[in-house]
């Protein structure tokens, strides 16, 4: 199985994002964590940002 694959911002996502509870304005920061909502995966970051909110599973 491959993981590498590339997916496209979802519709549902891009909703989402500008009023997830994270303590900061960055697009991108909220884009990654609404496309991890959405599909129901974990994230893979030590960015303080994201784990402190408990908005997002992350794996660390």
């Amino acid at each position: 199985m491959t993981y590498n694959a590339v997916l496209p911002t979802s519709l549902e996502a891009a909703l989402k994002a500008p009023v997830l509870a994270l303590p900061h304005p960055d697009p991108y920061d909220r884009l990654i964590v609404a496309e991890a909502l959405v599909l129901g995966v974990p994230l893979i970051t030590k960015d303080g940002n994201i784990t402190d909110s408990d908005v997002v599973r992350v794996v660390w």
